[in-house]
């Protein structure tokens, strides 16, 4: 098959749903040699090592970071042009946007409708602009690929589509998050620690008053909150009432994959207080660096975190804090909390993606052609078991 992939995302700055796309587009290319890949992105991706195999090629065009406008306006009207020279028998789109009016099979990752189900914590233009283009790319894709079964529920609520259209296949883990390498100490090892942006569904302004209370009710823990991550302008404003103890509460902003690494294996303790999620990265990085998680009890966390983080009422700050109390003090329950942490993460790895996304395409390629045996619409049977040794001995 000729693959193309929407490579818009590879522009935009690396956070949740950017990772998770270039960790699957890295995986796939890596393990698929039987098919040909054609990236269509910006032309800073030219001579990425991570593309360099005979079977792929780099589609340059004039996109890049922080033109919005410019690459919206490229994803609607180019790329469907660039598909159809390059004649490839599908298109996937894995960061949740996609040419509304490509006319051949797409397949189109959809990660959540929280812009749906709660439009007041998106700006007026935003939310405006994704519940007119996100339902109906659904409605016109091939197939949708979401992370949790939360995802898929909306996406049969709101979108109205069949569930044979829908594929559930989970997110997983960087592994860069697994290995045992610190770099030179960034920070005092007593802090918790947010990592995500800083916008209202994360509920971060919770976050901040659940950190008063746990100082106020114990003087004697001087543990810093340390929040990693930006605010986005399309975002509604996010207002933090940190107060008497607002000195120890840091604001460090984008920090590059080595920092991230370092303070998430220092923390004391990580809480993601998110009032929805699709998947939610951090809470499994979190585990993953062996570290303690405090998260909330909604939307998608509990299927990913399965019992091997405290769960809490995001919306009951004394809660919070006693729980975020309870973690700082118990070492016994630190303990439990990291081997349950690293036990859950190994249910997820990028290997595994790529073998289930790899099923949907060959399905996708050969629905609609009736010179198919109903046997070879799937990923043949030799390529999945190679695919299983190489999750088993999985090194990226």
């Amino acid at each position: 098959m000729r693959i193309g992939i929407n490579g818009r995302f590879l522009v935009a700055k690396r956070t949740g749903v950017q990772r998770a796309a270039y960790n699957l587009i890295k995986t796939l290319i890596k393990i698929d040699r039987e098919n040909e890949y054609f990236i269509f992105t910006g032309q800073d991706q030219v001579g990425n090592e991570d593309w360099a195999y005979d079977n792929v090629q780099v589609i340059a065009s004039k996109i890049r970071s922080g033109e919005s406008f410019r690459n919206h306006v490229w994803e609607q009207f180019t790329l469907p042009r660039l598909a159809r020279k390059y004649r490839v028998d599908l298109l996937h789109s894995p960061a949740n946007m996609a040419p509304l009016f490509f006319k051949g099979k797409s397949i189109v990752h959809i990660h959540d409708l929280c812009f749906v189900v709660n439009p007041q914590w998106y700006s007026f233009s935003f939310h405006t602009l994704y519940n007119f283009v996100i339902p109906r790319l659904v409605k016109r894709a091939t197939r949708i690929i979401t992370n949790s079964n939360n995802s898929r529920n909306d996406i049969f609520q709101y979108c109205g589509v069949s569930a044979g259209r829908v594929s559930l296949i989970y997110w997983a883990v960087d592994e860069m998050f697994l290995k045992n390498t610190l770099a030179e100490p960034v920070e005092d090892e007593d802090y918790i620690l947010y990592v995500g942006s800083l916008e209202p569904r994360k509920n971060i302004r919770s976050l901040v008053e659940a950190y008063e209370k746990l100082r106020e009710h114990r003087s004697e823990i001087t543990t810093k909150l340390v929040l990693i991550g930006g605010e986005s302008p399309l975002f509604g404003v996010v207002r933090l009432n940190a107060k008497k103890y607002k000195d120890d509460v840091l604001f460090k902003g984008f920090v590059n994959d080595k920092e991230l690494v370092d303070y998430y294996k220092k923390a004391r303790l990580v809480v993601y207080p998110s009032l929805y999620e699709g998947f939610g990265l951090p809470p499994l990085e979190a585990m993953a660096s062996g570290t303690p998680v405090v998260t909330s009890n909604t939307s998608s966390i509990p299927e990913v975190v399965g019992d091997a983080a405290l769960m809490v009422n995001p919306y009951d700050t004394d809660q919070l804090a006693k729980t975020m109390e309870s973690v700082l003090v118990d070492d016994d329950l630190r303990r439990r909390l990291v081997e349950k942490g690293f036990a859950q993460v190994q249910k997820y790895n990028w290997y595994r993606v790529a073998r289930n996304v790899l099923a949907v395409y060959y399905e996708v390629g050969a629905s609609g052609d009736r010179s198919q045996k109903s046997d070879e619409c799937y990923l043949p049977r030799e390529q999945w078991r190679h695919f299983l040794d190489l999750e088993k001995n999985r090194s990226i």
